[in-house]
């Protein structure tokens, strides 16, 4: 092997016309393919069309349409939203967002036409009861009252209408919202008959008609079970920033600043925020490459090393890009890591051989045979090193926690192959071309020669491992009276994420999700979809007590996570109290059929577009909706499968009546949850992947079974180390540290292969242990300082970014690879001095053999 490594060099200069036009070619081949790289971020792509969360998710807005909304927060300035200056404000600025249907007309690609509906104290409607009849009318309308007992009287209405209390107004009528109803997350379009009403609805509302009398009666049976629907076009989160900037700007326009401090919250929001961030990269990858420059411009001394080195992570991001373009496989929001990563590793390996090249020159070798015996004594290390490496990443396409982070393994797998085969071939060609001369090397540095008087060599790498071949137990005790400690804060490890405090208590997004937790209905939601598969069934009593009874056992048990509840229950309970007078003691569904079967006949005949939201067309569904606040995904989880478990206990009774009853769990949470499960879940079997094939390799590195064994502690240890800091410091395992994992391990190990490849190679020369291991020091010892140096101020350029979870995973991934780099100085070189003894001195390649001591 090794001598197919030496050969390499020379083969390339036979034929590197050849090489540099396949280079060439290769290049011009994957810039096209980038030009083909599309991107998909919408829910289904990252689930797959098949899985249950999915199907569920379709089901509920097939019969109610989705509820990705956002939400503006606006809080009165004076104190009072009802006060005649607030009032004023907020009908200016819910009139002022409703003008998006006019901008629709100029400009129907606008990032505004994702706007479905627009619903405030102003147009929210309200049930009132006028003797045996019900109306619906909207709860402020055209104009405000006057007088400041008919403002009173409207804030006495709305604080003690339960339907409107904290989804549209708070407790202490201070805070209003104003709810954006969207098409985002929607994971199917509407039918061609669909979208031809809205633009007649848009029409209408220019002509001053009644749209709702022009689109109810035709919109009623839209949303049928063989409506023939298309998939949605691939969708990028940049929608959500443009469609954030544009009602920011209708906002604006209002002029409402005078009166209310704004805040803009819902899922909607949040990934515009993420997407603002976004701009960041910028500036990350910047640094990155100027800290990688200039710590290779410090380890080399000259621009040639410096410049052949950034070409290897260049070329391999732009050679795997463009063949993800060519391959058809959407791009995601995974990306960027994907890029970082390729750069940052893929560097490592030029680092190794030019580190090599350049001990041979200052030894005196001339360019011929240095970069030969560079890649002879390198190569393979190289080999294994990607090897293990490509396996961490790979082992995310094996378990498929979902198609982006598999797609984002198995690319980034194969960018790591492509930045390694580039090592081989292009350092060779581009150090032909310019290298540093050498002439004049001085006899200081030529004592990193192979044929250094070990004895007498200075410096660190020459101290350092002469006194651990003198004390190896005492280095191991100090190594784990240190780290130890450190470890044991893996028992107070937390397995939780929460996408909102990964972002400073200062930003906007956070302040908005205060607010809307303390005084409103929360930042989140989950949907409950009763459905019973037979018409007509919400009828039954039974049905809609269940439906409450479910629903108090809901508050009761998570009153710190639900804040609201919606459903039909509630508005019949409200109904039901008006016709009796507001007594809140009738505020309860009536107990026979008949008297719920009026209740839901009035409500459907005064508000049927409401009654759609609620219930479906056949009366055959209902929507529950809870309103949850922030919270870690460890309390969702629980929430979820508590809910999914009464749900089916609860129902279960009407089974009976009811064969195709089902409950449907649906909404952000629980997607969240379900990529958030499954992540957690496969990071386990990543884990194991990547420290079999390390082990594997240990193994045929040292060709012995108890020494491969014990040469996995110090690649374990900055598992442990890593684990163990986010115990002590409160940082949980969350979407983005679950990885670090396997991926530290894998990129772990490199040091342990190359320290382990050189010692046998100076062991087969016949050096006694103490020599071998000194040797080693002295040839990759700053090598590897160095690309741990490299690889770990790489990771620490994401503290500029403001998500906690990415600044998090920068300073632990830089706190493992110190750690690897200190137990490859100390526990490995320990190890092989306590348990690796010579018992005859022929080569390994002749026969040598080594034995573990007892």
């Amino acid at each position: 092997m090794r001598n197919f490594f030496y050969k390499i060099p020379q083969s390339l200069r036979k034929n590197r016309l050849i090489a540099y036009g396949l280079l060439v070619l290769t290049i011009a081949t994957c810039f096209t393919g980038m030009g083909r790289l599309s991107r998909d971020d919408s829910i289904e792509s990252w689930l797959g069309e098949k899985s249950p969360v999915i199907q569920q998710q379709r089901e509920l807005e097939r019969v109610f349409g989705n509820n990705e909304d956002m939400a503006i927060i606006v809080e009165a300035k004076d104190g009072d939203i009802f006060s005649e200056q607030s009032l004023l404000a907020l009908h200016r600025l819910h009139e002022k967002l409703q003008s998006y249907r006019s901008r629709l007309q100029t400009d129907p690609n606008t990032p505004l036409n994702h706007i479905r509906e627009i619903v405030s104290l102003v147009n929210v409607p309200v049930n009132d009861v006028n003797g045996d009849s019900l109306y619906t009318h909207p709860f402020i309308g055209s104009s405000i009252p006057k007088s400041t007992q008919g403002r009173q009287t409207m804030r006495a209405r709305a604080l003690s209408d339960i339907d409107l209390l904290r989804r549209f107004v708070s407790s202490d009528g201070r805070i209003a919202a104003i709810s954006l109803k969207t098409d985002f997350g929607r994971l199917s379009d509407s039918n061609e008959s669909t979208e031809k009403i809205d633009e007649a609805a848009i029409e209408s509302q220019i002509l001053g008609l009644d749209v709702d009398s022009l689109t109810k009666d035709e919109t009623s049976n839209s949303d049928t079970e063989d409506t023939q629907v298309s998939k949605s076009p691939p969708l990028s989160y940049k929608e959500y920033a443009l469609f954030s900037r544009a009602v920011k700007e209708l906002v604006a326009e209002a002029d409402v600043a005078s009166s209310f401090t704004i805040h803009y919250a819902g899922l909607p929001e949040l990934i515009a925020f993420h997407v603002t961030i976004g701009s960041e990269n910028k500036v990350i990858f910047s640094g990155l490459f100027l800290i990688m420059m200039a710590v290779l411009l410090l380890l080399f001394r000259h621009p040639s090393f410096v410049l052949w080195c950034m070409c290897i992570p260049i070329l391999t991001v732009i050679l795997t890009f463009g063949l993800q373009g060519w391959s058809g496989l959407p791009s995601s929001d995974l990306a960027a890591a994907m890029a970082l990563l390729l750069i940052i590793i893929g560097v490592a390996d030029a680092v190794h051989i030019m580190a090599e090249y350049r001990r041979h020159r200052l030894g005196g070798d001339d360019h011929t045979k240095a970069i030969a015996e560079s890649m002879s004594k390198a190569g393979l290390s190289c080999l294994l090193t990607s090897l293990t490496t490509m396996v961490a990443f790979l082992s995310l396409y094996l378990v498929k926690p979902n198609f982006h982070t598999a797609t984002f393994g198995l690319f980034t797998t194969l960018g790591l192959g492509i930045a390694f085969i580039l090592t081989l071939v292009l350092l060779p060609l581009l150090l032909d071309v310019w290298r540093p001369s050498y002439k004049n090397v001085s006899v200081s540095k030529i004592k990193e020669n192979d044929n250094v008087d070990i004895e007498n060599a200075r410096g660190f790498y020459a101290w350092f491992p002469a006194r651990v071949c003198q004390h190896p137990s005492l280095t191991l005790a100090l190594f784990f009276a240190i780290f130890s400690p450190v470890m044991v804060g893996v028992i107070f490890l937390k397995v939780d994420s929460n996408p909102l405090e990964s972002f400073d208590e200062s930003t906007y997004i956070r302040q908005a999700a205060a607010v809307a937790d303390k005084y409103m209905g929360g930042t989140q939601n989950i949907d409950f979809m009763v459905n019973t598969g037979a018409v007509d069934a919400l009828y039954d009593a039974r049905v809609l007590h269940t439906m409450d009874k479910l629903q108090q056992r809901m508050r009761e048990h998570f009153g710190d996570l639900i804040v609201t509840d919606t459903s039909i229950v509630n508005v019949l309970k409200r109904i039901n109290q008006q016709f009796h007078g507001n007594d809140s003691s009738y505020y309860v569904l009536p107990d026979n059929n008949e008297k719920l079967g009026q209740l839901l006949f009035l409500f459907n005949t005064a508000s049927p577009d409401e009654r759609r939201k609620l219930i479906g067309d056949d009366f055959d569904a209902a929507k529950i909706t809870f309103g949850l606040r922030n919270s870690g995904s460890s309390a969702y989880i629980d929430l979820v499968n508590t809910a999914n478990k009464w749900g089916g206990e609860m129902f279960s009774d009407l089974k009976t009546d009811y064969p195709e009853l089902e409950v449907v769990t649906a909404g952000g949470v629980v997607i969240f949850m379900t990529l958030f499960e499954r992540i957690a879940d496969s990071q386990i079997t990543c884990f194991l992947i990547t420290l079999l094939v390390v082990t594997i390799t240990l193994l045929f590195m040292f060709r012995s079974l108890k020494i491969g064994l014990l040469a996995t502690i110090p690649n374990l240890v900055p598992v442990l180390v890593t684990f163990g800091v986010m115990g002590w410091l409160g940082v949980t395992m969350n979407n983005v540290t679950m990885i670090i994992a396997p991926i530290i391990l894998g990129i772990a190990v490199d040091d342990t292969i190359h320290f382990v490849n050189r010692l046998r190679s100076l062991l087969e020369k016949g050096s006694s242990i103490d020599m071998s291991i000194r040797q080693t020091f002295l040839e990759v010892g700053k090598a590897l300082t160095f690309t741990t140096v490299i690889l770990s101020a790489g990771m620490l350029t994401l503290l500029y970014s403001s998500n906690a979870e990415f600044r998090a995973f920068a300073y632990l991934s830089s706190a493992a690879l110190f750690t690897a780099l200190a137990a490859e100085f100390m526990v490995t070189p320990a190890l092989v001095k306590l348990f690796l003894t010579r018992t005859e001195k022929a080569p390994i390649s002749e026969g040598k053999s080594y034995e573990v001591s007892a």
